[in-house]
């Protein structure tokens, strides 16, 4: 009785890896959208892409938060896009160093940097700081039809905000993600 259980479950668990890599088309397979091209994107910008903000927890990422930093703030994204970086009781001056870098490429009025909070019981410290950033868009005033949420430690390709907000778009989706980098 046993054998024939587990003959069951496994023949089942076949069908469904059948169906889904036959019947389904991939769907697990990211791929890239397609962006408008540069000389489109005017008009893009004209009929109204979809404000983003950036939000980036950071914890003593001095190393590194300078590029993310740097390849956020040069997207080549036509609508408005806002970076916040919530500094995570950082003791190696990750937030001085995002400054430096918005200020080192002219962006420093896309920037806000913000202290952490301390953490309540119950939260972890990461999503705390998510948490703090995205209830900074509402109380700074920003518009934003999308949140990025990423990471201090990711450089992101400069299409990669365009490739998103197109593929929310294009397919109808409240939320996206890609492998980047």
């Amino acid at each position: 009785m046993m054998l024939a259980i587990t003959f069951l479950v496994s023949g089942l668990s076949l069908l469904i890896w059948i169906v889904l890599l036959v019947a389904r088309g991939g769907f697990w397979r990211a791929r890239p959208a397609r962006a408008l091209p540069p000389q489109a994107r005017g008009a893009a910008a004209e009929a109204g892409w979809p404000a983003v903000v950036a939000v980036v927890p950071a914890r003593n990422e001095v190393d590194v938060i300078a590029q993310a930093a740097t390849s956020l703030l040069e997207q080549d994204y036509p609508g408005d896009f806002h970076l916040i970086i919530v500094d995570d009781h950082s003791d190696d001056g990750t937030a001085d160093a995002a400054r430096a870098a918005a200020l080192a490429i002219n962006r420093a009025e896309r920037l806000t940097v913000l202290a952490a909070k301390p953490l309540p019981s119950g939260w972890s410290g990461k999503v705390w700081a998510q948490s703090q950033g995205i209830a900074a868009v509402r109380t700074l005033g920003l518009p934003a039809d999308y949140l990025l949420l990423t990471d201090a430690d990711i450089g992101h390709p400069p299409d990669a905000v365009a490739q998103l907000v197109t593929r929310a778009q294009a397919e109808q989706r409240d939320l996206v993600s890609t492998t980047c980098c």
